[in-house]
């Protein structure tokens, strides 16, 4: 026989002593209660909006998406920088080799009012430019060069080419055909191909304002970077520029080249999933300020130039824009010089449609567990909790009768009750008995009782006086205690807070003295004896904590004057920027 069996049989009456147990039946009672309790409280909770049954698998969706999509757009803008810099390197050596041909050499202003040399560039850049086209994600291509054929019109344009594709209906672009939004038309008579509905000779970067940075070459200029959306100039099409500079031999930026990523690109390239059959939205999105945002949705029915109204809370963030409002998720991406944000949204009414569904779906499971847990309560009361109340009944009125609830505790109780019935007779035989003994000492006891009450009444007043002197000695020293104890945390505190204070900055020094080449920085700090008076007098205002502003106001130069000074004192201490030169001053400040 099993082992487990004979433990069964052997302790079969304690088993069912103990599942006829009040403590076992008040266990299910107050379970059935508790459930109860929790039930109602959870659809109170649900119909008053508190409890949010959406929002966890929801969230955990939207942040596989938002992973996915940020990863497939980095991938996208990968390919394009890497088509960027091989597309750049042609561009700059067909530009110089054309300008060889036509005996112009180095000099890029002699382009300027050259219309044969510009057109002649346009035609050995357009293989070039179809080409890096057709392997690239994206919706157009061009290039521009920092010339013009009339530099005399009013507004500055820059000579180049700007091919795109037409009738984009899905990412796939190799057999789509291709048009000229700025280019020669004569070159595009000569490929055969078609001039854009508004299409212009020259470029006009005004649309893209970050693209001056690169064209001017200036020092701290990015490699390449991704503009904001806007509006081509006499076009009905919202697109955003990949662009970096075309370099020449000598290192100077002559130009820019890159891709064209429109609206309807966008929305055709992105696949928008669907959570629970309502579609997501994807977006790239371009901060304005604090609170409103542009950018580009994958939804084929947005097409404004109307900003995005943002907020967010601990979960989600909105935009809002018209009649137009969304919930999602957001995460940062930085794209060579700039900042954009991708974001994956759902639309409102969306998002309603989906909690009300989830919030129905949850109150029937409630009311279920309700309507189960009321019904475990009656059922529990009719079968255990009335036979105890009437055992407790009857107990007040024959306790001698045998107990009706069968309860393992109840039986023992009244088993209890007999027996110390029997001890309590007996005691109060004996109880008798001794009271008549002690009546017969009390007499005595009396007398001798008066005696000494007498002198207890001396003595007790002899101890409050006493009592009166020790509480006050103990008053004052548990005064004196409490100051000491005071003073001992106070110094403690003290000490605590130099300790912290001192590690931290030990570690700050140490980590910028890590950071930073030690030879570079007893170079700068060995250099500064070769400062002029006024360099020296600019270098004290930076560690003064000035700003550009502030300095050129209370030097009272002009900007050149102080950018002047800045290159001779870079120069001098080795430096090569702002920033370094402020952290070498920050750490020169503490290892003082």
């Amino acid at each position: 026989m099993p082992q487990r069996l004979k433990f069964f049989l052997h302790n079969r009456k304690k088993i069912w002593q103990s599942r006829r147990s009040l403590r076992s039946r008040f266990v299910y009672y107050l379970a059935s209660l508790f459930l109860v309790g929790v039930t109602s409280l959870l659809l109170l909770l649900n119909a008053i909006g508190v409890l949010q049954p959406l929002n966890y698998d929801l969230e955990r969706f939207m942040n596989y998406e938002l992973d996915a999509h940020t990863n497939d757009i980095k991938r996208q803008l990968d390919s394009l920088a890497a088509h960027n810099t091989d597309l750049s390197q042609q561009l700059a050596n067909e530009i110089e080799q054309t300008m060889y041909m036509f005996g112009l050499g180095t000099d890029f202003a002699k382009l300027n009012d050259n219309p044969q040399v510009l057109s002649a560039i346009q035609e050995r850049s357009y293989n070039v430019l179809t080409s890096k086209m057709q392997q690239s994600p994206c919706s157009g291509v061009l290039y521009l060069v920092d010339a013009s054929i009339n530099t005399k019109m009013p507004t500055k344009t820059y000579n180049g080419m700007f091919l795109k594709y037409t009738n984009i209906h899905s990412e796939n672009t190799l057999f789509n055909e291709i048009c000229m939004f700025r280019g020669s038309p004569e070159l595009a008579r000569q490929k055969n191909i078609s001039l854009y509905s508004t299409w212009q000779l020259e470029l006009d970067t005004n649309a893209f304002p970050q693209t001056t940075q690169l064209l001017q070459g200036e020092h701290d200029s990015p490699d390449f970077l991704l503009t904001d959306v806007a509006r081509l100039r006499e076009s009905w099409e919202r697109s955003r520029l990949f662009v970096m500079p075309i370099i020449s031999s000598s290192g100077k930026a002559i130009g820019l080249c890159g891709f064209e990523i429109s609206s309807v690109y966008f929305q055709q390239r992105t696949r928008n999933a669907d959570y629970k059959g309502y579609p997501l939205i994807t977006a790239i999105l371009d901060k304005k300020n604090d609170t409103q945002y542009s950018g580009q949705l994958s939804s084929s029915a947005w097409q404004s130039d109307a900003l995005l109204n943002f907020s967010k809370d601990k979960d989600y963030v909105y935009f809002t824009s018209g009649s137009n409002s969304f919930i999602g998720k957001m995460q940062s991406l930085d794209i060579g010089g700039t900042e954009h944000q991708i974001a994956v949204l759902l639309p409102r009414e969306s998002y309603d449609a989906l909690l009300a569904q989830a919030r129905w779906r949850l109150a029937l499971l409630l009311s279920f567990l309700l309507v189960l847990s009321i019904g475990s309560c009656y059922f529990l009361s009719k079968k255990y909790v009335e036979p105890i109340i009437s055992d407790l009944q009857q107990l007040q009125s024959n306790p001698d009768a045998a107990p009706q609830s069968n309860l393992l505790e109840i039986n023992q109780f009244f088993d209890f009750l007999q027996s110390k019935s029997q001890q309590q007779e007996e005691k109060l035989r004996q109880l008798s008995k001794e009271r008549n003994a002690v009546q017969q000492q009390y007499g005595l006891a009396a007398t001798r009782l008066k005696d000494a009450q007498s002198r207890q009444q001396a003595i007790a007043e002899q101890y409050k006086a006493l009592e009166e002197q020790l509480h006050t000695l103990k008053s004052e020293m548990e005064q004196a205690r409490q100051q000491m104890a005071q003073a001992l945390q106070e110094k403690e505190q003290a000490q605590q807070q130099f300790n912290f204070a001192q590690t931290a900055l030990d570690k700050v020094v140490a980590k910028k003295l890590q950071i930073i080449d030690h030879d570079s920085y007893k170079m700068f700090i060995d250099s500064l004896s070769t400062l002029t008076t006024k360099e020296k007098e600019i270098f004290d205002l930076y560690t003064q904590g000035l700003s550009t502003k502030d300095i050129i106001a209370q030097q009272q130069i002009s900007e050149n004057t102080l950018k002047y000074h800045n290159k001779n004192i870079y120069s001098k201490l080795g430096v090569k920027s702002r920033k370094e030169l402020l952290q070498y001053i920050e750490l020169m400040r503490n290892t003082r």
